[in-house]
């Protein structure tokens, strides 16, 4: 095939895969605008969108956000994912964003599948394989409508999804290389998925992609032909995808190795803290059936524990495996792996922690399989591409087929599928008819069996919810509150909700406008450590979803020092809750704290009184590093007893935080009830005009605290974006890069 042919094939197949996603979604039961996720995609991905939608689609103005969680990073913390950006900028609301960005991942996914397996029919018959239409349709739903993607959308984790991307590139450009099949439309698509795939916060699935599918990747490069100039392509299409990201995932990068992140990349040992593989659980994935999982699992872990697999695994007799003995390997290898790796099988389990310490940050290990997973039905394809030489099925007989073993109940699915793999992968004689059915036409079958079990778990969670009606019920909720008490438009002046919509949990405060210390996302590492000591418990790392229960003391400490001074009913009504220190304040003195142990003790035990000893006392911990970097003068000038602040003005978004006018006698420590980020900076400006630097500290453990410079009259606090060194540089050399391999793309045919 020439080149311009397979450059014409490939842009069709993806304008095809474009068509088919959307289209297939209307088959199984979604209709515009509702949204295709429930659970995390109500609770965490639509309140993103929202604020992202609010900013006009800039991902700099959610550097910092003062009203999630008591202030969060936003931006570095969940990753500036680009898609979001440019389709929030086109004006789409956030519930079309969501299923827009679900439809594009699919797509990718389903593209970078079929390729990968027409490159390796390709490579294993020594001619061009070509997909036809059906193939192609069978293509893109067993590899964009997998049952495990089921889970995984159903559920709201677009992130993981995401996350996926880099390895299902570098997978498809390894086979294209070795295969000489590389071609413009492919490698733009496979550098986009490399670059998009590290920026948003599936991280996880990135680096189980780089431990758990690195096999895959180095058996399918072996078993092809184990050339150097083979790793050329791939190595250039990452390379280049890295430059191209690097400004914006330099704060990523910030973050996730600074202080404010609730893990760190080494040290930690959290992997099974929230869930432990079982084997019954891997014998229950063997199957598509969904009604098969143990019923002591709570419903609440199904999308984590079952990872479907189905009678495509009977089309693995299909590949040319006595050629591909690495690739046998590798497969092997990543499958084992994952799965004594999830079941936590000592010693295994343990020796690869102690080898790979970022595994220790990441829960929930039986994500592990998802690499060995995604390629199934690739090599499913692939066989069956090779064996397009059989007799042929017309295409409405295996379209009725199709349709009927899609329609058939649960339990006649599943025996309709493992026969028809069995007669394709075995071909007993026995079978008669049946054996002879080609290969083609049952998997164009088995893929619409994939896609009733993908159905099935897509709609577990909530059947299609109206995510934009959602948010303008909350919205409205928020106008209510404000009008009955207007001091809560304030992001420094929280509300503790008294009840919680189920399709939001904690972070309904926050979808309906309002600022608040509970929440669901990525809280500040500081806040979680100071909620805990309060507690009396020791850091908890995987607290994501925070709530504080007004009756607790520990609860009552926080809500003086952070400003939450009302109760938010569900008619709209904001009575007050309790007294606190205020947006900001003035303090006349410190006091140290050796741990945050210590601190939240000391906290705790002042009840009532601790909002009127802040306005006195600074609580400053000791084995804080940003405490010690800051080298704050002590003590206190006692001219500090006269410092106040005449007003604070905080900014709903941008890179300003808030601003306060203040009288500061001397050089006097100001805190402003938000909590503290790395990337805080603060300048205040005298009387006379003047700006100067003023040094951010955390006090109180995990507050934003300002050292005010004497005769300052204003004191402004904004979060910068980091960014690298010529940030510009970077985008440039990955396009010219991008450009070059784009252009010069090895075309020779492979032996």
């Amino acid at each position: 095939m020439s080149r311009l042919r397979q450059e014409i094939d490939d842009i069709v197949m993806l304008a095809t895969t474009l068509f088919i996603i959307p289209l297939t979604w209307l088959l199984i039961g979604w209709r515009w605008p509702r949204a295709v996720s429930g659970h995390d995609g109500l609770a965490n991905l639509l309140v993103l969108l929202q604020a992202l939608v609010d900013e006009k689609g800039q991902w700099s103005r959610l550097a910092y956000r003062a009203d999630l969680l008591g202030g969060m990073k936003v931006r570095d913390a969940v990753g500036p994912f680009p898609v979001f950006g440019v389709l929030a900028r086109c004006g789409f609301s956030p519930t079309a964003i969501l299923d827009l960005t679900t439809f594009l991942l699919q797509a990718v996914i389903a593209f970078l599948g079929v390729r990968a397996a027409a490159g390796l029919a390709t490579a294993w018959s020594g001619r061009d394989a070509r997909v036809g239409p059906m193939l192609r349709l069978a293509g893109v739903w067993a590899c964009g409508f997998a049952p495990v993607l089921g889970w995984k959308i159903g559920a709201g984790h677009q992130t993981l999804v995401t996350g996926m991307l880099p390895f299902l590139a570098a997978l498809a450009l390894v086979v294209a290389a070795a295969a000489g099949t590389a071609t413009g439309t492919l490698v733009l698509v496979a550098t986009g998925a490399l670059a998009g795939g590290v920026l948003f916060t599936g991280h996880q699935m990135v680096v189980y992609g780089v431990i758990f599918g690195g096999p895959i990747l180095a058996g399918t490069w072996w078993a092809l032909g184990r050339r150097a100039s083979d790793l050329v392509l791939p190595g250039v299409a990452v390379l280049s995808a890295g430059l191209l990201a690097l400004p914006e995932l330099w704060g990523v990068l910030a973050h996730a190795f600074g202080t404010d992140s609730l893990r760190v990349m080494h040290g930690m040992r959290i992997t099974y803290s929230y869930l432990t593989g079982h084997p019954l659980d891997g014998l229950a994935s063997l199957l598509w059936a969904r009604d098969v999982l143990r019923p002591s699992q709570p419903q609440i872990l199904h999308h984590e524990i079952n990872n479907p697999v189905g009678p495509m695994l009977l089309l693995l007799a299909l590949v040319p495996w006595r050629r591909a003995r690495a690739l046998a390997v590798g497969l092997g290898a990543s499958a084992a792996a994952a799965l004594l790796f999830s079941m936590n099988a000592h010693p295994f389990s343990d020796a690869l922690l102690l080898l790979l310490p970022p595994l220790g940050s990441f829960r929930v290990p039986t994500r592990a399989i998802l690499p060995a997973l995604s390629v199934l039905p690739i090599l499913a394809l692939a066989g069956v591409l090779r064996e397009q030489d059989r007799p042929r099925l017309s295409p409405a007989l295996a379209g009725l087929g199709a349709a009927a073993i899609y329609l058939a109940p649960a339990l006649l699915r599943e025996l309709a599928g493992w026969t028809l793999a069995a007669a394709a992968a075995c071909r007993p004689q026995r079978l008669g008819r049946l054996a002879a059915m080609p290969a083609a036409a049952v998997f164009l079958m088995l893929a619409a069996g994939g896609l009733a079990a993908f159905r099935e778990r897509a709609i577990s969670f909530d059947a299609f919810p109206d995510g934009d009606g959602l948010l303008a019920r909350a919205r409205q909720l928020g106008d209510e509150a404000r009008r009955a008490q207007p001091a809560v438009g304030s992001p420094l002046v929280r509300v503790s909700a008294s009840f919680e919509w189920p399709e939001l949990l904690s972070n309904t405060a926050v979808a309906i406008g309002l600022s608040s210390l509970d929440g669901y996302y990525f809280p500040q590492r500081r806040l979680v450590e100071l909620m805990c000591a309060t507690r009396g418990q020791a850091y908890q790392p995987n607290s994501l979803l925070l709530r504080f229960p007004p009756e607790r003391p520990s609860s009552r400490a926080l809500f003086q020092l952070y400003d939450v001074a009302w109760r938010l009913d569900e008619s709209g009504a904001v009575p007050p809750l309790i007294d606190t220190a205020g947006r900001a304040w003035f303090a006349t003195r410190v006091r140290h704290a050796e741990s945050f142990a210590a601190l939240g003790r000391e906290l705790v035990s002042l009840r009532e009184d601790l909002a009127l000893q802040a306005r006195r006392t600074v609580w400053l911990v000791d084995a804080d590093p940003m405490v010690a970097r800051a080298a704050l003068p002590e003590p206190i000038d006692v001219r500090c007893a006269t410092a106040r602040v005449d007003g604070v003005v905080e900014t709903p978004g941008g890179t300003t935080i808030a601003v306060a006018h203040v009288s500061s006698p001397a050089d006097c420590p100001l805190t402003f009830a938000m909590n503290y980020a790395e990337t805080m900076q603060a300048v205040a400006r005298g009387s006379d005009g003047r700006t100067r630097p003023a040094a951010v500290f955390p006090s109180y453990g995990a507050l934003t605290g300002v050292w005010v410079p004497r005769g300052a009259s204003e004191v402004r606090v904004t979060a910068r974006v980091v960014r690298p060194p010529w940030p510009g540089l970077w985008p440039a050399l990955g396009m010219a890069l991008l450009a070059w391999q784009t252009m010069y793309i090895p075309r020779r045919r492979r032996p």
